[in-house]
């Protein structure tokens, strides 16, 4: 006769031995934490707080996925976070290429540098875009352009720190046109939205999700193509001005990670960024959410580091 304990414990065995959403990946840690280089609230923890939970669910029930923000320092404090942890899989930055591809060489003494951490998978893109006030004088950007060019250093912009996509685009149409304007950079993007509203800056350089429901004139787009949002809003490519800078992020994992998990990860990545409640959402931000695994994702950040190391040294920033 099968007893209750014999019955119990063949019934506990099925169920640990059997695959599914139950029971985490093997290797996978219990609990993994993605490190958000801004603020609470900011565009790149919107985009971090639903992709943690469709990669909890890509991952199996038994791993628990939060998100940490570790904002400073332009998003270098993050990075650090990041690149400092124990390389298995318990730590992962969720967030911008710049840290790793342009603010090394900007910022003296970071301590980390490129190639600290391993691509693992592309999770966004950014829509950037030049915004003016609403009672701004400025219809176009070949009328803020000369202005700036008439009066040198007498406009300001906006941005979220010096090596950001919207720092990078403003210093290369500064270059490209011949004028001098004045960055001034912030740690959360309300305030800047506010300072452009009031006028104290000219224009500020940020994502669409950011001015998105406010008041602010949109000049530009800093994309490949018009974006559906913003019909009538002109690429710069359009306007003649050929910037290159584009914002893309994902996940990477501390150098070092074993090759086998860094895979586990990168399916899960993959999984979780083509799930429709993540793709939602970044419709909802007018974001883009287009994946690409650790190969691709890779070239395109070392495609980035050589562009940066070219450009900065061009411009006298490269330290």
């Amino acid at each position: 006769m099968i007893t209750r304990r014999i019955l119990g414990t063949a019934t506990l065995a099925a169920v640990l031995a059997a695959p599914g959403p139950a029971r985490a990946q093997e290797g996978v840690p219990r609990t993994v934490t993605l490190v958000v280089p801004f603020s609470a609230g900011s565009v790149v923890d919107i985009m971090a707080r639903p992709f943690a939970e469709a990669l909890r669910a890509s991952l199996g029930g038994g791993t628990a996925v939060v998100v940490l923000n570790r904002d400073g320092g332009g998003g270098a404090v993050g990075a650090a976070t990041a690149a400092a942890a124990k390389p298995d899989g318990t730590t992962l930055y969720f967030g911008p290429s710049g840290m790793l591809t342009t603010l090394p060489f900007l910022v003296r003494g970071l301590p980390y540098a490129w190639g600290a951490l391993d691509p693992v998978c592309q999770t966004f893109e950014n829509i950037f875009v030049v915004a003016v006030p609403a009672n701004s004088p400025y219809r176009t950007l070949t009328e803020l352009l000369a202005d700036a060019k008439a009066r040198p250093e007498a406009l300001s912009w906006g941005d979220a720190g010096p090596g950001t996509v919207g720092n990078l685009v403003a210093l290369e149409l500064a270059r490209r046109n011949g004028v001098r304007m004045t960055p001034v950079p912030y740690r959360n993007s309300p305030q800047m939205i506010l300072d452009t509203q009031s006028g104290a800056l000219a224009f500020s350089m940020s994502t669409f999700a950011t001015v998105r429901g406010t008041d602010l004139r949109v000049l530009a787009v800093v994309a490949d193509e018009r974006q559906h949002a913003l019909p009538e809003v002109p690429t710069l490519k359009e306007l003649g001005q050929p910037v290159e800078w584009r914002g893309f992020g994902g996940i990477m994992a501390p150098r070092g990670t074993p090759a086998a998990l860094l895979h586990r990860l990168e399916g899960a990545c993959l999984t979780a960024v083509r799930s429709d409640g993540y793709r939602e959402m970044a419709a909802r931000t007018g974001q883009i959410a287009p994946p690409l695994g650790a190969a691709a994702f890779g070239t395109r950040l070392e495609d980035e580091h050589r562009s940066a190391a070219t450009f900065l040294r061009e411009i006298g920033l490269a330290r």
